[in-house]
């Protein structure tokens, strides 16, 4: 599982399980849009909101053109977590305890 932020040329970003197979397209499986929810004071936190997930390709994964692909990123480990967390049943220690 290669867990990448994809930044559309539309704005959205999306998080899930990517796969560049070749030049002219990215597949993503069970994509999440990452979206940035304006707080108090200054803050902001981060919400996941399911990307078409009434599709068939929601597991198989969504074959999207380059052209319409700003960039390819990689989440930060807090981020990347928070996604597998969602799509598997094991829990992920924030921390190990000290000994």
């Amino acid at each position: 599982m290669s867990i990448k932020l994809v930044t559309l040329k539309t704005n959205h970003t999306l998080i899930g399980d990517v796969d560049c197979t070749d030049d002219s397209t990215v597949s993503i499986k069970e994509p999440l849009q990452v979206v940035i929810q304006p707080g108090k004071d200054s803050t902001s936190s981060v919400m996941f909101v399911p990307f078409v997930e009434y599709a068939q390709e929601f597991k198989t994964g969504f074959k999207i053109s380059m052209n319409d692909v700003l960039m390819i990123s990689n989440p930060v480990q807090e981020l990347e977590d928070n996604y597998r967390q969602l799509f598997s049943r094991i829990q992920i220690a924030s921390a190990l305890p000290k000994m």
